[in-house]
């Protein structure tokens, strides 16, 4: 028959084994953890070469690029002085890091030199011309001219905004009635930047006034 002592030593000894186990268990657990999250880093960052005067900024984030866990490529950068002509080139990525079947677009911040808004587009209508002398032009408001040495005659049409009243054989004017192209503006302040399925990145919309841009842009690598 065990001793009391013997009991406490067999039951002392139980638990340590337990305890062994549960610390075993508890390392295999950390190791299965540790190898998950290391398959979690992001890849290492690759520097790109920037082309046609563009620079980083010093103490700014240079442009680079690195493949995520996701599957996206994370591409940032804060850059500075260089061609802003629409089409330049300002850094081709290397193989793995761009989609080799879609292009992509995205948008850069310019950050000091930008122009806010420019206006583009134009007011289209038709034309005609031939020479005039002697009318009495009457507006919409009814306030008449004559006497400006045109020949007699009567030629009644419309004109935008009001309606204006020729008596004359011939006469010139531009019918803005005609149609009309919408402007549109354009945010010189938001630069597009492209990247071809060839890993060409090139800089549209941008003000040739701007001196740095900032872009941070994550790109699907493998689209169907």
């Amino acid at each position: 028959m065990a001793t009391f002592p013997d009991l406490l030593a067999d039951r002392a000894a139980a638990a340590i084994a337990q305890t062994r186990r549960l610390v075993n268990t508890a390392h295999q657990r950390l190791n299965t953890i540790g190898s998950q999250v290391a398959s979690l880093t992001p890849g290492d960052w690759e520097a790109l070469t920037l082309e046609a005067g563009w620079s980083n900024v010093s103490g700014y984030i240079p442009a680079q690029v690195r493949i995520l866990q996701n599957g996206l490529a994370q591409l940032v950068g804060h850059i500075q002085g260089g061609t802003t002509t629409n089409g330049t080139t300002i850094a081709t990525l290397g193989s793995g890091y761009y989609n080799p079947v879609h292009a992509h677009s995205f948008t850069a911040n310019v950050l000091a030199g930008a122009s806010a808004v420019s206006v583009a587009g134009a007011i289209s209508g038709s034309t005609d011309s031939n020479s005039l002398t002697d009318p009495t032009i009457t507006n919409n408001s009814g306030i008449v001219n004559t006497g400006l040495g045109f020949s007699a005659g009567s030629n009644d049409h419309a004109h935008f905004p009001g309606t204006l009243t020729v008596n004359g054989p011939a006469h010139s004017h531009t019918n803005l009635s005609a149609g009309q192209a919408s402007a549109t503006p354009v945010n010189y302040n938001t630069v597009v930047l492209s990247l071809s399925t060839s890993g060409v990145l090139t800089i549209q919309n941008c003000s040739s006034s701007a001196t740095q841009l900032s872009f941070n842009e994550n790109l699907p690598l493998v689209t169907s």
